[in-house]
């Protein structure tokens, strides 16, 4: 029994860095085959959620634990962010911007964290800031002139691409803050919460009907795969696979210390970068891995991967240089 146990997180483990990966190579593949599938597969995810939710926990139709009114807020965020990151593929963005820019979050929860409750960081945390914002600066830099000299697509499409992954990666930290409020009042219903929010999100889908219909028939009129059409089989796996990707990262943080999800999760996140260049030959200069490294490093500054020499000392320098002056979270 003791061995089975150890075997159930390495598994784990195994299924984040083939699920999600398969994840993100899929998406991308409907993509470059289907640029405007965007807004139809993440209205698949959500219909996939809310399924599930119906059949494994129908409970959550008539005895919520959080009043459905309360989820509003986090309904429109939830659901505004999701589209933005996906919907950003469809505008010239290629998979390792997105991978580089969306591994900047753990940054943006700390600004948000910052505005909403007025916390404060270790000198550790403010520095890789820093660090993660010169690498996505110098990401975005290089692909802006890669796209003004034509030689990757229309700049100003670019452009509105990447406002859209900025918007859900400050969207997604927000979405946090409300969270927690909300689990702060009516306790913690994480999967009643992603229910709901996926539940009343399907709403937001009505205005684009239309590209999902369009996208139903290019995915009817796919070549065949296993005598199914190819775009369907991409669409269900992508499904399934982030499904699974999820859940077992959620089961990672049950059985393992949160650092070393942290690590596993970055490792990921850097291998999917590496499949997005080898297997779709996307555009990557010595400056693209030169802000690879630095995001990366950054965020593994930020959760403690790795440290900052001598910080302790230096923080006592800056505490008695600067008084600290505890302030009151701002109401939301």
């Amino acid at each position: 029994m003791a061995m089975s146990f150890k075997v159930k997180p390495i598994l784990a483990m195994m299924l984040v860095f083939i699920c999600c990966c398969l994840n993100v190579v899929l998406l991308e593949k409907m993509v470059k085959e289907s640029p405007n599938c965007t807004v139809f597969v993440t209205f698949s995810s959500y219909i996939f959620i809310v399924l599930q939710g119906i059949i494994l926990n129908p409970e959550f139709l008539f005895n919520n634990q959080i009043p459905a009114r309360n989820y509003l807020i986090i309904t429109i965020l939830f659901f505004s962010t999701n589209l933005c990151n996906n919907v950003a593929l469809s505008f010239q963005v290629d998979m390792p911007t997105v991978v580089i820019i969306r591994s900047g979050s753990l940054v943006a929860n700390m600004i948000v964290s910052i505005i909403a409750f007025r916390r404060h960081y270790t000198l550790s945390k403010y520095l890789s800031v820093a660090t993660v914002t010169l690498g996505v600066l110098i990401s975005t830099t290089t692909t802006a002139k890669l796209k003004s000299s034509g030689e990757s697509g229309d700049i100003n499409t670019w452009f509105i691409g990447l406002l859209m992954l900025g918007y859900g990666l400050f969207g997604s930290a927000t979405t946090g803050v409300f969270q927690e409020k909300l689990f702060a009042k009516f306790g913690k219903h994480p999967k009643e919460a992603l229910f709901y929010s996926n539940l009343l999100g399907i709403v937001g889908f009505v205005p684009n009907y239309g590209n999902i219909l369009n996208t139903i028939t290019e995915f009817n009129n796919s070549p065949d795969l296993a005598g199914i059409p190819s775009l369907w089989v991409y669409c269900l796996l992508n499904v399934g696979m982030q499904n699974i990707c999820v859940r077992s990262v959620y089961y990672l943080l049950s059985e393992w210390t949160s650092l070393s999800v942290t690590l596993v999760t970055t490792l990921r996140k850097f291998l999917s970068l590496l499949l997005s260049i080898v297997l779709f030959n996307n555009t990557f200069t010595t400056e693209h891995w030169i802000s690879t490294v630095l995001v990366f490093s950054g965020s593994a500054l930020f959760s403690g991967l790795i440290s900052l020499p001598g910080e302790a000392a230096l923080e006592r320098v800056l505490r008695g240089t600067f008084r600290v002056r505890e302030q009151r979270p701002l109401p939301l």
